[in-house]
């Protein structure tokens, strides 16, 4: 049974009370006794009459006015009883028993008690619309109470329940629906009455003029259509069949038209909402409708939804002035939270990003200490074994030559003493001697050269000349000379930038050409480079097999290249396929630094190509590793790319 139903009833139940004490005046002032068949049949007739009321439309736009007169004529008829009780107890006995014929003042005085007490009946009528409807709110306490719950941080959900329930009994609504969200997309986060099964009084069985449409949960009213659209489609077109039960966590998509009308009105009603948002229309047909619209700052952030049934009073000014003002306060909390939303996040976001800083500073410590183990040991087994051998051929070399100086000085001695076979003994020893410290410089020629191979590797790892000479691109392009795979260099239009900014986005770009190389030795890398926006973007793109990116487990490699760049505030992503090849994308801010490069600063784009001041263009001056163009000199293995990166 529906409100006006009820109030019909309750109604009829009244005023058959009212008849009923009535009835029982005369009986009280001592005369005859009523006959009781009367009442009886009246209040049968009232009883059948309010049932059948309900189903006229005038009378169930009236039914609260004709409960307010019920509840009037109930009190007023309670009041005059009970006046007649006072009177018979002070006087003792019923009027007219005692003779005295107090009739007319018993019934002037009760009368003037029953029209006076105006309090009475207006606090019994009160209590009567509560019992029926339930707990009123006026329109000031819906605001009070709003701004309370919202002001003492109050959960949302709770707080627009709350808000909900005081708008259904203040304005004695149908239906209350409070949507959130943002960007258009709104979800139903209050729906009153609750598990209702359907909009009130549209009963598809008994209402042929209201189909049984309805939203599901979770599931979108408008994907993709517009409002116009919807309105022209039908039960069945634009958006679907099942369209008029929204449930908390039905979602509805606003098109950008429905947003901008929207936030250009603080009420609007059903002959406005046809005309520029019929989607709404359309979910609400049958019944008298306000949306108003909750924004902050122009954008749409959510809507309130209420609903009357047609034969219900119609919304008055003062009505849609308090929804007005609902709507602006509405709009004010909802920002608010969005912003301490926002906050959260970021601050949950920052934790994050301090937690995982801690762990890179630890590894990347740990990968430094790995890094000079390594040197050292290289230096130890290498350079360092090649410089011993170089020190042991030099004292083989001085000796040689001290055995040939004594050889000569003996035979300057034995001159005239000795024999021309002793001499030309001499000569030969002495030849020898030369010969092989000959022997000895050539084979020390060679270990110098490759002691300086070495040397030259290693300084690759550590920090390439041609890096520090020339910048990303030149040193770039001699990397991808020494590759085994095939490497396009695309960096003409960069310029020069911190040492450690070109450091680590050329040992990131090294460790994709060696994992590209690795995974995939027949294809080709593309490698860009560009300047942004005031950032440098990178990519090094492979055509290989890929891989599933769901089954990566990502190893030392990629935990070191995501380090480095994130250790100068940059970001570093993969993006692979099956059968796609593989693509890393890297960001690095440069704009905040000025100044000169090479010394952990910027150089201006409009030196893009130059060196930096103080440093030679000539790169074998600059170290001897790379000569001009990025050719390799002899000893530079291509079967040798930079083996100090870390894996």
């Amino acid at each position: 049974m529906t409100g006006p139903h009820r109030q019909l009833l309750s109604a009829a139940v009244l005023t058959a009370a009212a008849v009923t004490a009535t009835c029982a005046v005369p009986r009280l002032l001592g005369g005859a006794d009523p006959a009781w068949s009367v009442p009886v049949s009246v209040d049968a007739v009232l009883l059948v009459a309010g049932v059948g009321a309900g189903a006229l439309p005038w009378a169930r736009r009236r039914s609260e006015r004709l409960l307010m007169i019920a509840a009037d004529l109930a009190c007023l008829a309670g009041i005059a009883a009970l006046g007649l009780v006072a009177a018979i107890a002070v006087l003792g006995h019923r009027p007219l028993d005692g003779g005295d014929d107090f009739t007319g003042p018993v019934l002037i005085a009760t009368a003037l008690a029953a029209i006076t007490a105006t309090r009475a009946r207006t606090r019994a009528t009160n209590v009567v619309l509560d019992v029926v409807r339930g707990a009123r709110y006026e329109p000031e306490d819906v605001l009070r109470r709003f701004g309370e719950d919202a002001s003492r941080g109050a959960d949302l959900d709770e707080t627009l329940s709350g808000l909900g329930e005081a708008l259904r009994r203040s304005l004695s609504l149908q239906r209350v629906e409070i949507w959130t969200g943002a960007a258009g997309r709104l979800t139903a986060a209050v729906v009153l009455p609750e598990g209702s099964g359907g909009l009130p009084g549209n009963d598809p069985a008994t209402d042929p003029g209201t189909p049984g449409t309805s939203v599901t949960p979770s599931t979108s009213v408008a994907p993709g259509a517009s409002g116009t659209d919807a309105a022209r489609s039908g039960p069945s077109g634009g958006y679907g069949e099942d369209i008029r039960l929204v449930e908390v966590g039905s979602t509805i998509t606003l098109t950008v038209s429905d947003r901008v009308a929207l936030s250009r009105t603080r009420v609007a009603g059903p002959g406005w909402l046809s005309l520029w948002v019929p989607v709404l229309a359309r979910m609400h047909e049958h019944a008298q409708l306000r949306v108003i619209p909750a924004r902050a700052g122009g954008a749409l952030l959510g809507m309130i939804v209420v609903r009357r049934p047609l034969e219900a009073p119609r919304f008055s000014e003062p009505e849609d002035r308090m929804l007005a003002e609902l709507g602006t306060r509405l709009g004010t909390v909802l920002h608010n939270r969005q912003l301490d939303a926002n906050l959260r996040d970021a601050l949950a976001d920052l934790r994050h990003a301090n937690d995982e800083l801690r762990v890179s500073r630890a590894r990347l410590v740990a990968t430094a200490d790995a890094e000079r183990r390594r040197i050292e040991r290289d230096l130890h087994d290498g350079a360092q074994q090649q410089l011993v051998s170089l020190a042991v051929g030099l004292r083989l070399v001085r000796d040689l030559v001290a055995d040939s100086a004594d050889s000569t000085d003996g035979a300057d001695g034995a001159t005239g003493t000795g024999t021309d076979a002793d001499s030309a003994e001499n000569a030969a020893r002495r030849n020898e001697d030369v010969a092989a410290a000959d022997e000895l410089l050539a084979a020390m020629a060679e270990q110098v050269a490759e002691t300086i191979t070495e040397v030259r590797n290693l300084a690759h790892g550590i920090y390439p000349p041609l890096l520090r000479s020339s910048g990303l691109t030149e040193a770039l392009r001699a990397a991808g000379q020494r590759s085994t795979v095939g490497v396009t260099v695309r960096a003409d239009e960069i310029g020069r930038y911190p040492a450690d900014i070109e450091a680590a986005v050329y040992f990131c770009c090294l460790e994709a050409l060696q994992n590209a190389a690795k995974h995939a030795a027949e294809c080709s890398v593309e490698l860009v480079l560009a300047e942004r926006e005031g950032a440098l973007t990178f990519s090094v793109q492979d055509n290989g097999a890929g891989f599933d990116p769901r089954r990566l487990e990502r190893g030392h490699g990629m935990t070191n290249m995501a380090d480095r760049i994130g250790a100068i505030g940059g970001t570093l992503r993969w993006e692979s396929a099956l059968g796609a090849g593989t693509q890393v994308h890297g960001v690095v801010p440069v704009s905040i630094f000025r100044g000169d490069a090479g010394d952990g600063s910027w150089q201006p784009a409009d030196l893009r190509g130059s060196t930096a001041p103080g440093q030679s263009t000539d790169p074998a001056r600059a170290g001897g590793s790379e000569r001009p163009g990025g050719s390799v000199r002899p000893g530079d293995s291509a079967g040798h790319p930079e083996s100090a990166v870390p894996r």
